[in-house]
Formats: C-alpha cells, sequence, structure tokens
C-alpha cells in the first residue's frame, strides 16, 4: 500500500483561484510534481511516477494541460477541483491518464476506455499512434474495454460512479518508451523528436474530437488545444538564437563596401579586368559563435512546432557563420548552396521564359528622377506612417556610400548616396523595401518568439516573392525590374556552371541585352564573398507567392513576420493557437487599384503577365 501525502488545502485553494481568473499556471507541487493549465480546457493529462521518466514527462508537457505528479501525492481532490471550474464552462471533461510501459520489448499503445465511450477520440488516437509505423516498423495500437483506467498498482483518480454523473470521461493508455534504450537510458534523439511531435498531435485531435461531440463550438480546430504561451526555456533559446543571428551582420559582412569605385575602375579597363572587393571587417570568431549556438538547449524545448523552427534557424546560422570564415574563397559558395538551394528546372525556365518575352529592357523616357536625397523624403512618408503603428520601435532612413542600391537592415532603410530612380519606381520600392521588409519586420517584433523578426530558416525566398509582387500590386512592376530578377537567374546559373566574373557580365550584356552597369551590379552581387546563389531565390520567392495565392491563400498571413513558404502551415498553427498575433497589414492594400491586380493574381496569371 503506497503512503499518500496530500495536497495543503490552503495550496489548492490558491491553485484554484489562479485557474478561476483563466491565466496561464505554472506551480510546483510537492515531491518534484507539477501543474501547467495554459488555458482554461475541457482535458486534461496526467502522468503519475514512482521514479521521474524525464523524457516521458516531456511528451506529457507537449500539451497546453497537464498534472505530473509523485505517485505518492494524492491529486484526487486537485482533480475534482479543477473539474469543478472547468463543468462551469464546458459540459464535459476529459482526464486522459498516461504512464510508460516498463516492458522493453513493448511496441504497442494500450488504450484503455469504458464501453461505446467517445469512439472518435479513440479512432484518433489509435491513428495517431499507429502513423509512428513510418518511421518505426511494428509499433501497434489497441483499444480495450476496462473499468481499471490507470496503472494496476495505483487508485483511479476519480470514483467511476461519479465521473458517470459529472459528464467526466477517462482514458488511460500505456505507452511504448521506445526512444530510449531500456538498459542504458539512452536517448534515441532523432527518433524522440518524431516521437513527440507525433504525440503531442495526437493527443490534441483526439483531445479536439471529444470537444467537438460533448461540448459547444468553443475550439474551430484541433490546434486552438494547443500551447499559448511561450515558456521560459523556450523564450531563453529563442532569445539566444536571435542574438548571435543579428550579431553576424551576415548581409552587410557579405556585401562589397567598394562597389561603385569598383565599377568606375571596371569601366575604364574596358570591362576586361575583374574587380577586386573589399568587404567590412568580421567583427566576431565564427568558431566562439559555433559553441554559444550548440550550448543553446534546444532540446529542452517542449514545444514540438517551436522546437522545429529553432533547429532550422541554428542550422541556417551554422552555416552562414562557415559562409563568413570561408569568405573570399571557393567554399564560400558551396556552402551557400546547401543553404539556399539549388535552382529548381521550375525556375530556370520561367527566367528564360521573362528574357524570351522581354529579350530587351525598356528604354526609359526623360521622365523625372530621383536623387538619393529625394527618394529619401519620399521614403519618409511611408516610415512615419509606420512609425504610428509601431510606435515602441524607430524606424528611420540613412544615406550612405557603402550599399549596393537600397536594402534595409531591420528598421532602417539604406540608400546608396549614388542612386538615380524614376520617380514612377519609386512607389514600388518603397512598398518592396518598406511595405514588405520593415513591415514584417515591426510584425515579427510584435511577436513573442524573437525569430519572427530575425527570420526563420530561408525565410528571404517569400520575402522577396511578396516584396516583388507588392510591386505588380501598386502599379511600378516594370519589364526592366522583370528582366532583373531573371538576369539575376541566369547569373547565378552561369556563376555555379563556373563561368568567372567577366564571362557572366559579357554573357548579361551580350546575349540577353543588359546594360554594361546593370549586368555589372548582378554580377557584383552573384560572385560577392566568393559566389552567393541567394538571388536565384527572388524569382523562385514570386513563383511560390504566385501559386499560394492562386490557391486561396490568404495574404494576411505572409506579413506576420520572416519565414518561408514551407513554414505558412505552421504560422497557421501558431496564429490559431494564439501564440502569434494577426499582423498590421500594409496601407497600399487599401488601395482599389491594388484590390483589382489582387483579385487578377487570385484567378491566376503567368509570370511574364506581372508587368504593369
Amino acid at each position: 500500500m503506497i503512503k499518500e501525502n496530500h495536497i495543503d488545502s490552503q495550496i489548492l485553494e490558491e491553485i484554484c483561484e489562479k485557474i478561476n481568473t483563466n491565466k496561464q499556471l505554472t506551480w510546483e507541487l510537492p515531491k518534484n510534481g507539477i501543474i501547467h493549465i495554459d488555458k482554461l480546457l475541457p482535458f486534461i493529462c496526467i502522468y503519475r511516477f514512482n521514479t521521474l521518466d524525464v523524457y516521458f514527462s516531456r511528451l506529457i508537457k507537449t500539451q497546453a494541460s497537464y498534472i505530473i505528479a509523485d505517485e505518492t501525492v494524492n491529486i484526487n481532490h486537485l482533480i475534482e477541483a479543477i473539474r469543478i471550474i472547468i463543468e462551469q464552462k464546458f459540459a464535459t471533461f476529459l482526464i486522459l491518464e498516461f504512464w510508460p510501459d516498463n516492458n522493453p520489448k513493448s511496441t504497442a499503445f494500450q488504450i484503455s476506455c469504458p464501453k461505446a465511450k467517445a469512439p472518435a477520440t479513440l479512432k484518433a488516437l489509435k491513428k495517431g499512434f499507429e502513423s509512428l509505423n513510418a518511421v518505426y516498423p511494428n509499433i501497434s495500437s489497441s483499444v480495450n474495454v476496462e473499468k481499471e483506467r490507470h496503472p494496476i498498482h495505483l487508485e483511479p483518480l476519480l470514483n467511476d460512479a461519479e465521473s458517470k454523473k459529472t459528464g467526466t470521461l477517462i482514458i488511460g493508455i500505456s505507452v511504448p518508451t521506445l526512444y530510449k534504450n531500456s538498459e542504458t537510458n539512452e536517448l534515441y534523439s532523432l527518433f524522440f523528436r518524431e516521437f513527440y511531435a507525433v504525440f503531442s498531435e495526437t493527443v490534441q485531435r483526439a483531445a479536439y474530437e471529444f470537444i467537438r461531440i460533448q461540448n459547444a463550438d468553443d475550439f474551430k480546430n484541433y490546434l486552438m488545444l494547443g500551447k499559448t504561451h511561450v515558456d521560459e526555456i523556450t523564450s531563453k533559446a529563442d532569445k539566444d538564437l536571435a542574438a548571435i543571428s543579428s550579431g553576424m551582420s551576415f548581409l552587410l559582412r557579405t556585401t562589397p563596401v567598394n562597389s561603385n569605385e569598383e565599377w568606375e575602375r571596371f569601366q575604364k579597363n574596358n570591362f576586361k579586368k575583374p574587380p577586386t572587393f573589399k568587404y567590412r571587417l568580421i567583427a566576431l570568431d565564427p568558431e566562439l559563435e559555433k559553441r554559444k549556438l550548440y550550448n543553446i538547449p534546444i532540446d529542452t524545448v517542449d514545444d514540438p512546432t517551436i522546437a522545429y523552427i529553432l533547429r532550422g534557424k541554428r542550422l541556417e546560422i551554422e552555416k552562414q557563420l562557415t559562409m563568413l570564415e570561408e569568405r573570399g574563397t571557393k567554399n564560400f559558395r558551396f556552402v551557400g548552396e546547401s543553404l539556399y538551394g539549388v535552382i529548381k528546372k521550375e525556375v530556370l525556365r520561367e527566367a528564360k521564359k521573362i528574357l524570351k518575352a522581354f529579350p530587351k529592357g525598356e528604354r526609359l523616357k526623360s521622365e523625372p528622377r530621383y536623387n538619393c536625397y529625394d527618394f529619401a523624403k519620399y521614403a519618409k512618408k511611408e516610415l512615419d506612417y509606420y512609425n504610428e503603428k509601431f510606435p515602441d520601435l524607430e524606424l528611420s532612413y540613412e544615406i550612405r556610400n557603402d550599399v549596393a542600391g537600397i536594402m534595409v537592415s531591420k528598421s532602417k532603410l539604406l540608400i546608396n548616396d549614388q542612386i538615380s530612380l524614376d520617380v514612377k519606381r519609386s512607389d514600388a520600392l518603397i512598398q518592396h523595401e518598406i511595405g514588405t521588409h520593415i513591415l514584417t519586420y515591426c510584425n515579427g517584433k510584435q511577436q513573442p518568439l524573437h525569430q519572427m523578426y530575425e527570420g526563420f530558416e530561408g525565410y528571404d525566398q517569400l520575402q522577396e516573392g511578396i516584396a516583388v509582387i507588392a510591386e505588380y500590386l501598386v502599379g511600378g512592376l516594370t519589364v526592366n525590374r522583370l528582366r532583373l530578377l531573371a538576369g539575376r537567374v541566369m547569373a547565378v546559373k552561369s556563376m555555379v556552371d563556373g563561368a568567372s566574373f567577366i564571362n557572366t557580365f559579357n554573357l548579361l550584356k551580350r546575349k540577353y541585352a543588359f546594360s554594361s552597369r546593370i549586368a555589372y551590379y548582378i554580377s557584383m552581387r552573384v560572385y560577392r564573398g566568393g559566389g552567393l546563389t541567394k538571388d536565384a531565390v527572388y524569382l523562385a520567392g514570386v513563383i511560390d507567392v504566385l501559386k499560394y495565392i492562386k490557391n486561396g491563400g490568404d495574404l494576411e498571413t505572409l506579413y506576420t513576420g520572416k519565414f518561408n513558404v514551407n513554414h505558412i502551415e505552421i504560422i497557421e498553427e501558431l496564429l490559431s493557437r494564439g501564440v502569434l498575433k494577426p499582423a498590421v497589414l500594409p496601407r497600399f492594400l487599401q488601395r482599389e487599384s491594388v484590390k483589382i491586380r489582387l483579385k487578377k493574381l487570385r484567378q491566376g496569371i503567368q509570370v511574364t503577365e506581372l508587368v504593369n
């Protein structure tokens, strides 16, 4: 007989008061136990332990509502108190008790439940657990009609007769511990990641089926049952990653500071002597940064979705740090290819199609032009508008001689002091840089995850895609601009195929009819640092966004922060869970002309039809 310890009545009362406020609760229980309730939900997960299995407890911690308790601590009164509070809002209450199967050879999930109760919930549990077969053959799950739905050596959490009267359903689940070596307790880390991701989603889907049938329609989908709040461990890991990423200033440190001067020298040498680019000094030690990077304990992040985001970003940062180490060598390019990917056949095909449809650039009429100061004055109006939307951030511009053209660094617009812009293109450029890049940075800054503004792994592609689409929507995407995107793809292809700077420059100038200056700047961007394939993602991103909008995608979602197209479902999940806030949208979307063009995109158009 287990000698029980009871939770002090005063502590019980304080816990209940906290739950009643419907605010996040995390409370330590006696003997290393814990109760966590992210928000008021009509279900809770329970794990009672003899010796705490830290890996098993991490499975339970993937949920928004759980109790992990030493089996000698009587939690029955606590559960009953929670049930009463839940009953005031929801018609029924689901208790899922989990325990590890101590049989090291077991590959089966044993689900114990009352007869003919919640078939949809049981089906969701069975189907979800069996999906692990894809990574670990022979996993099975069975549903057993049992009166006892708890570990055999323990007492039930609630009296069976009372639970029937109160609309409470208890399901017990014995879980095989396939994710670790039974003899050494060594964790099979890669399999465990998959295991706990599947476990997390399965429990939420099962609970949703119970809620959908038994309760009022308080939850639109199972994702709303996930965690809303970012815990301290996750927040610190996210913050530390962002600090390393921000400290790199990767693009600034891989952009030449003497591109204007080298253009003049290149021109004087009749385009026969390749330029010699110089870069900012690297004021960090990549090896030390990598050490800090892998000291961040992402493996302790309980939320599978956020852990996935952080791991992806960590890999990207590691590659960027390696690229900084290899700046100026061929290895820079090779690592960059693994980071930005190779040119897809579809992207290459569209680039060729653009250059065939528009074999020559448009001749600019003698239209008014802006110098750097004129453009800055115009841009300031847009910056002032968003400064009102984000009063806690400082949006500004800076005119400099060490940047190529126009670019954004966080919330600052950087303008080259030598630029000369067609006035008609200025609005498009402003919506590209401010209405997209700066706005998504500001929206990301309002989110609890730093990666939302620092950028997920590979975020450049979608960022540039929506930025170019913004140019189209405001009526400023020209033949020359579209040709430029295609030219970048062809330049990257030329470089990857082994061509020299001079050969690529000549290809752009002679075969694709780019001006000498434009051919130089395209080549400069592609050959900087030792070869950067990033410029091919602009057109790839445009193709992605066109598909997304045509397929009914919500354009507003794309402005939530900085992420790639393969992260859109994750963003939608985090929005559904309430982890992320809806985005402040670009004001150009309010224009009637923009609404007409957006309607065309939804109907579906070719890339070559984007020219305004």
